[in-house]
């Protein structure tokens, strides 16, 4: 039986995990953090995504959670000027708690071996892990390493952080629309809302480190500042009670690399990040993690080598447009001298809406 073993229960491993068991590989998964946990993450989950969990058969392990269906995305401009897009393709507003938890225990009635809470503490060739409850080592040799940690860590080429923080926390009693994913311009950056289970509302954004240096990363200082920044943003808060903590992270930006260690697949964000405006990053990390599952199994079956070099390439197609795209428009919605009048420019030209829409990966 061929075997693998997987490090990080997120999307892309989880996926990857449950892709390869029902193939009949004897998998190992290895998560650090005990579940159910959050994540900074903007918990939509785009179309790309749920086609990769419906090829899986893994769509109904996520519709009892009762995930909000989203429909458009509204740019709002700092004066109050906003552009509605509708989507191509409805997403998912979702919790990372909550979905990560489900496609966690999909694998584990796939017959996945999982170790957890465990770390995985080097890529040698002898895979040392070590499990957070006693303490107790215990050695691994698997055929494959896929790699879904979310940030590379373990690569002897880790991805250079930038100098952005994504920030996020639920909040309850937000008023606003439910089938949509708002985007809000403020001073140099942007916030992200979008509506998940339960009547919930996930706000997530990112942040120059420099700002959140001067609140002296006091978070709750920091968002009564955005919400000064932005008219609309505040009225969607006026009721609005904050419903759980809240989580920052650095903010991963980085292309596919062609340096993958020998034996090792990174998938996610440990493969590419893009700005995480476009709502994109989960449905790539599922999407790749099918990917490399299916290149993995058909070597396997054909007894020829991994293409890694194919898989290169195409993890680089999925996320190169992507990449650009979101990054252009999180640089022009942050800046509010300009971002009101291309939205109205945007509003009298739906060919280029729908065209901007299908560069982020809405199609």
């Amino acid at each position: 039986m061929p075997d693998v073993t997987i490090i990080g229960a997120g999307p892309a491993g989880a996926t990857a995990a449950c892709a390869l068991a029902t193939r009949g590989w004897d998998v190992t998964l290895i998560e650090q953090s005990r579940f159910p946990r959050d994540k900074v993450c903007g918990e939509s989950l785009s179309a790309l995504g749920l086609e990769v969990l419906t090829h899986l058969g893994l769509i109904d392990r996520l519709r009892p959670l009762q995930p909000t269906l989203l429909n458009a995305t509204i740019l709002h401009a700092t004066d109050g000027r906003h552009l509605t897009c509708p989507l191509p393709r409805p997403m998912w507003g979702l919790s990372r708690r909550a979905m990560d938890a489900a496609l966690l225990d999909a694998a584990r009635d796939a017959g996945v071996r999982i170790l957890q809470p465990a770390r995985c503490e080097s890529l040698q060739d002898v895979l040392t892990v070590r499990h957070l409850e006693g303490n107790r080592v215990e050695t691994l040799r698997p055929t494959w390493i896929i790699l879904a940690d979310g940030k590379g860590a373990l690569l002897p080429h880790r991805p250079t952080p930038t100098s952005d923080f994504g920030i996020k926390a639920h909040f309850e009693s937000v008023v606003g629309p439910r089938d949509a994913v708002e985007l809000f311009g403020v001073q140099g950056h942007y916030v992200g809302l979008a509506p998940i289970q339960r009547g919930l509302s996930n706000i997530a954004f990112s942040v120059p480190a420099k700002k959140l240096e001067r609140f002296r990363r006091d978070l709750d200082a920091l968002w009564s500042q955005l919400l000064t920044e932005n008219a609309t943003l505040a009225q969607r808060f006026t009721h609005a009670r904050r419903a759980g903590d809240w989580l920052a992270s650095l903010l991963p930006r980085f292309p596919v690399s062609r340096r993958w260690p020998p034996r090792v697949i990174p998938l996610g964000n440990s493969a590419a990040a893009l700005e995480p405006i476009g709502g994109e990053g989960m449905g790539l990390a599922m999407r790749s993690a099918e990917l490399a599952a299916a290149a993995l199994d058909q070597s396997e079956r054909t007894n020829t080598p991994l293409p890694v070099r194919q898989l290169q390439t195409e993890f680089a197609r999925l996320w190169r447009t992507r990449r650009l795209a979101c990054r252009a428009l999180a640089r022009l919605l942050s800046t509010p001298r300009i971002a009101g009048d291309l939205l109205d420019w945007a509003r009298g030209n739906e060919s280029l809406s729908r065209a901007a829409m299908a560069m982020i990966g809405k199609t």
